[in-house]
């Protein structure tokens, strides 16, 4: 586990040091923030993430998972000062309606969840949007590379890290950041389950049910929705 993790943080630093040199690595006044930024928001989140998929069903684990823009727009609202205007809210209310739908939420036998299982998963969510939280305050100073370094290198201890999916997908989010408010890129990254829905259809031959459209046309509808700024909510 620690071995594969290593392999990915190693990968990355290698790019940052052939691109950016050994001076991009001085960034002890940001530690504050990368530090719980790689032990949560990648270590802890990872490993909160795969017990509930191991010890629920497949339509449990994603249904508490995104749970997390909820907690990002909330903690985002008290630590950030965004906005939590009604577009925001609306947004939210679209996502997680389309998860619900998507993963066949409506079938209460998929969803049955021990207590543990089910804390598990909302804390998989809680830590998966931490960070969002974390990263947004270094995102606008930091590169992309020298973040990442450092969240899958300290998240390395606690837990195993694909390279590529792992490294791609969290430094995309990350440069994500940089243009986009925590409580919108955490609503725009739920269109995954849509994304994993269509790869499911059109590679492993799975049904595709009215539900489940509709529920991707929701996510697709709150991902779009949440890019939207009032005017007045910016003055």
């Amino acid at each position: 586990m620690a071995v594969r993790a290593s392999v990915g943080w190693a990968a990355m630093l290698l790019f940052l040091l052939l691109t950016r040199g050994v001076g991009a690595l001085r960034i002890a006044r940001d530690l504050l923030f990368l530090v719980p930024l790689g032990l949560v928001g990648v270590g802890a989140f990872y490993l909160l993430y795969f017990f509930t998929v191991r010890e629920s069903t497949v339509g449990t684990a994603p249904v508490l998972l995104y749970s997390s823009p909820a907690f990002v727009v909330l903690l985002a609202r008290a630590f950030l000062k965004e906005t939590l205007g009604l577009l925001r809210v609306l947004a939210l209310g679209l996502t997680f309606g389309g998860i619900f739908l998507v993963v066949s939420g409506y079938a209460l036998s998929a969803l049955e969840v021990s207590p543990l299982v089910f804390a598990t998963g909302l804390l998989s969510g809680l830590t998966y949007g931490l960070y969002s939280i974390f990263g947004n305050p270094v995102a606008g100073r930091l590169e992309p590379a020298v973040i990442l370094s450092y969240a899958l290198g300290i998240g390395s201890v606690l837990l195993m890290l694909a390279v590529i999916h792992t490294a791609l997908a969290f430094g995309l989010y990350t440069a994500g950041l940089r243009s986009l408010d925590a409580g919108q890129a955490a609503i725009v990254a739920t269109v995954e389950p849509v994304v994993a829905g269509a790869a499911g259809i059109a590679l492993l031959g799975e049904e595709l049910t009215a539900p489940k459209l509709a529920g991707a046309v929701l996510v697709l509808a709150g991902a779009a929705l949440a890019q939207v700024r009032l005017r007045k909510a910016s003055r």
